[in-house]
């Protein structure tokens, strides 16, 4: 790959800018103050991107579970000069979109819009994020919402079983706890915590921005210097982050709810995104569960009718992540289906994948990278979280040829190093199964 770095710290034409950093996944700048910016110009689309992520995971929530969740959604409740629907119509009346989301490891201010709105959406992107007020009527407003959609979310058994796995995967670790919280934390945060929290994190070293679409870098890159370049840099507190210790034993949880199906979540510790093994388990996954031509779809699903649905991933993640499989099963056969997952993953560690399957699966992978790239607003996202996660944004390029290097031996050294001692949690009739 083609890559031209250059540190301008002396070079008066940008004084604003600390270094740059060019390639075919687009270009790379850091404000003097910190801030990322990743930019990549679209001319074949006609809309354009915004993707703000802040560096931060639930452990910076510390005991207060849910904080950085309702800090995040109150950026759109109001700014000094723009109310919760200021916000909302400002980008929505001209076809756009805005949303705040929130993750295990990190934060982020959402919006797209035509390209000839792009200076609205700058505007608005910039009040959000340096001039957020928090009004008390608002925060009891989106605590209202946010109590409705926990209580709601314990109907869901797809989340349920979500929650148990990341418990039983995660236990003692802050990434057991619900990125969006607990009733009894939420009903207890208060508005002076929710600015601290606000102050403390929104920073322009933890911040990057990337923007994808139909536009100009230079001018895109000056305005954002006018807009985010006064913002102070300040050091951020250490977050409670920490590698799991090697699971020795296999950890099963259950939780009964009146369903027809189980639930099945079985996942496996694996290293950080940035591990050189990782694009090796990326590739074990892929033949694993990744569409309908998977080994677990195949097996349990078409074959021997185990499975309402199966699949599998492998997010990548800053410390210590997980492969999971994630399945739906009668209640008949799921001691049957616990047993066919197993069988597909000691194949794995005692077969070589034929040639054959390799090469599908790597084209099948690169289709749906190709698939998973046609709207801006992934393309914009993935920049910024593979910048984020100390991969660098160019992985986002780099990734279909990384996948193609990887052999059958490879793939079996994986699943024999990673795949042991599984946390699996299920959800179900348990009672119904025991009557």
């Amino acid at each position: 790959m083609k890559r031209i770095a250059l540190l301008l710290i002396a070079l008066t034409a940008c004084t604003s800018v600390s270094y740059q950093e060019h390639t075919d996944a687009g270009s790379k700048y850091i404000l003097k103050n910190g801030m990322t910016v990743l930019l990549k110009e679209n001319p074949d689309t006609g809309m354009v991107a915004i993707d703000l992520m802040v560096k931060k995971s639930i452990a910076a929530n510390d005991d207060k579970h849910g904080l950085g969740f309702f800090t995040n959604r109150m950026l759109l409740a109001g700014t000094k000069t723009r109310t919760r629907e200021d916000i909302t119509r400002e980008i929505e009346g001209v076809g756009g979109s805005i949303l705040a989301r929130t993750y295990a490891e990190y934060n982020e201010i959402i919006i797209e819009v035509p390209s000839d709105r792009f200076s609205t959406a700058l505007d608005v992107l910039q009040d959000v994020i340096l001039n957020p007020t928090f009004p008390p009527e608002e925060i009891e407003r989106e605590r209202t919402l946010i109590l409705g959609e926990l209580e709601s979310k314990k109907d869901q058994p797809t989340v349920v079983a979500e929650e148990l796995f990341m418990k039983t995967m995660y236990e003692n670790h802050p990434y057991q706890h619900p990125i969006d919280g607990y009733t009894e934390t939420i009903k207890a945060i208060t508005r002076d915590e929710l600015v601290e929290h606000y102050q403390t994190w929104y920073v322009p070293r933890n911040m990057f921005v990337s923007i994808v679409g139909n536009i100009k870098e230079k001018p895109t890159l000056n305005a954002l210097k006018h807009l985010f370049g006064k913002m102070k840099d300040k050091l951020v507190p250490r977050e409670n982050v920490f590698a799991l210790p090697p699971r020795l034993s296999e950890k099963n949880s259950t939780q009964n709810m009146p369903l027809e199906s189980f639930y099945i979540h079985y996942g496996h510790q694996l290293v950080p995104a940035i591990h050189q093994d990782f694009i090796k388990l990326r590739m074990a996954n892929a033949i694993l569960g990744s569409g309908s031509g998977s080994r677990l779809f195949y097996e349990l699903r078409d074959k021997k009718a185990l499975a309402y649905s199966v699949y599998s991933l492998a997010p990548s993640v800053r410390t210590t992540g997980f492969m999971k499989i994630i399945m739906i099963s009668r209640p008949q056969v799921v001691n049957e289906s616990l047993d066919g997952i197993k069988e597909q993953i000691e194949l794995l560690k005692t077969e070589d994948v034929p040639e054959e399957e390799m090469k599908l699966v790597k084209q099948k992978i690169r289709g749906f990278f190709f698939l998973d790239h046609q709207k801006t607003v992934d393309q914009a996202n993935y920049l910024g979280l593979y910048e984020m996660q100390g991969l660098g944004y160019h992985y986002d390029v780099e990734y279909p040829d990384r996948l193609e290097k990887v052999t059958a031996p490879e793939v079996k050294y994986v699943a024999n190093t990673y795949f042991n001692n599984p946390a699996i949690a299920i959800v179900g009739p348990f009672e119904e199964v025991i009557k």
